[in-house]
């Protein structure tokens, strides 16, 4: 028999396993209500035509930032036709160039393959938002993975067209560090400085919750109970309270069942892919570093063992930052330290964690 049509008579714990994936939406955000109303009275200036404040979501990677501000635009996008959200992945649009062609091509403008420059580009977006007659929403996810001048300069460009077009516009910037307003120019920060919603990690019964909805969408009946989705809950909740964590490894305990022909998701699936799903945590969280901190990361792997003096005449970069980034490493688990009295006084030894 193909192996293929095998598959496909097999009987299997998922009836939709879409629901697991990253890009699913939602039709309701839980445990977000007051994120939401804040996120919405401060658009709200848009279904009237008018200018809205720039926001910024900032919290721990799985805290729903993402979710909730594509789920707020779609919303937006039924309520008027004047507001015209865009959705760009910075991690995947890493410049200032490449993220205007994007904004261009949402409004059903083809880019020459013939080179523009920027500047031509802005032109002709202000160009299409007239003509059109729409306020652009422009929703900046993982804008930290930007370079530091093309983060400054589409923040610019976006941020200033009222002041330079006047277009009026609108901005979400999502981000995971705590430091973001600081790593910018001071004159972009007094222009994104006016709402900040900060997302904390979920708590364990919220993402009990969350994935008991997933598992009523994704799994057939009976395929899940309470402890399952509980060991995958606590799991992630010891892990930053990291809802992709969860569900990811609430989709990998399903795989496995399958794997194994099980008509139910166990404990022991759970436990079994527990390694991979924090792989791949590990993996998303050493994406999230910055330029910075991951050459502090590389240079300590490289040497196995490092005093922090040494690390310091290394990189050049400043000390104090330095000490900034180990602080973080070592938080995140990248890092482990010892300290140690010497000649020269007390130092800290640093090695990278497998």
């Amino acid at each position: 028999m193909n192996i293929f049509k095998k598959l496909d008579s097999s009987s299997s714990v998922f009836r939709n396993e879409s629901v697991f994936s990253p890009d699913f939406m939602p039709s309701e955000i839980l445990h977000r209500e007051a994120e939401t109303k804040e996120i919405a009275l401060t658009l709200a200036p848009l279904t009237k035509g008018r200018r809205a404040a720039s926001i910024i979501l900032h919290g721990p990677p799985g805290t729903g930032k993402t979710t909730l501000a594509r789920h707020i635009s779609a919303q937006l996008r039924e309520a008027t036709s004047r507001a015209h959200p865009v959705y760009i992945n910075c991690a995947e649009q890493g410049y200032r160039y490449s993220i205007l062609g994007a904004i261009l091509s949402s409004l059903d403008y083809a880019v020459s393959r013939r080179g523009r420059s920027a500047d031509e580009l802005i032109s002709y977006m202000v160009e299409m938002l007239r003509k059109e007659n729409k306020i652009p929403l422009v929703i900046l996810d993982d804008i930290d993975m930007l370079p530091s001048d093309e983060k400054n300069g589409i923040l610019y460009d976006l941020l200033r067209m009222r002041e330079n077009f006047g277009i009026d516009s609108a901005v979400i910037a999502i981000t995971n560090k705590e430091d973001f307003m600081a790593r910018l120019e001071r004159r972009i920060r007094s222009s994104l400085l006016q709402s900040v919603v900060k997302f904390s990690p979920y708590t364990p019964q919220q993402l009990r919750d969350i994935l008991g909805e997933r598992a009523k969408l994704g799994f057939v009946p009976g395929a899940w109970d309470a402890e399952t989705i509980g060991l995958c809950a606590g799991f992630a909740a010891r892990n930053g309270g990291d809802a992709r964590l969860a569900i990811n490894a609430l989709w990998l305990a399903g795989k496995e069942a399958d794997k194994d022909g099980s008509e139910k998701v166990s404990v022991a699936h759970v436990e079994k892919i527990k390694a991979a799903a924090q792989e791949l945590l590990r993996s998303g969280q050493e994406q999230a570093l910055s330029k910075e901190e991951q050459a502090v990361l590389a240079e300590i792997r490289k040497a196995g063992r490092i005093q922090s003096g040494a690390l310091y005449a290394r990189l050049k970069l400043n000390e104090r930052s330095v000490r900034n980034y180990l602080e973080k490493l070592e938080e995140l688990g990248f890092l482990e330290s010892v300290q140690i009295n010497s000649k020269e006084g007390n130092t800290r030894i640093f090695t990278a964690r497998k």
